[in-house]
């Protein structure tokens, strides 16, 4: 499955400094438990980059997501903001402050953190500072 996102699992269990790319972070984003739940009633996201001076950019993707099937006039189309670590493919709910699992997201991770060496040392020393 890491061949879906043209990687190469890396060899060693050295810390690596690369960051996922931002279609890697989308991804992560479109497998969430939310995201998941959305198209079984029929509808979908849509991921905006979100960007600011105000955000933490360096360690972090941020997304606005919202339902596209939604018009403004029905309501609030936005679902949430969320934030994807580059560093440990950790999804957060920026407003919660929580990290989002759910099954399909943690095989992806998993997959991902292979793909570029992230290590369990790793993980924990950049969730010490979530978004």
């Amino acid at each position: 499955m890491s061949l879906l996102f043209g990687l190469g699992v890396s060899s060693g269990a050295q810390e690596n400094q690369t960051v996922l790319s931002l279609s890697e972070a989308k991804t992560l984003v479109f497998v969430s438990p939310i995201a998941e739940d959305l198209r079984r009633r029929g509808t979908d996201i849509g991921i905006e980059l979100q960007t600011s001076s105000k955000l933490k950019q360096t360690d972090y993707y941020y997304f606005w997501v919202y339902n596209t099937k939604r018009t403004h006039s029905g309501g609030s189309v936005t679902i949430g903001y969320y934030a994807v670590s580059k560093h440990t493919a950790d999804l957060w709910d920026v407003v919660t402050g929580k990290r989002v699992s759910g099954k399909l997201l943690e095989d992806i991770q998993t997959i991902l953190r292979e793909a570029h060496g992230i290590v369990e040392s790793t993980v924990k020393r950049y969730r010490s500072t979530p978004p």
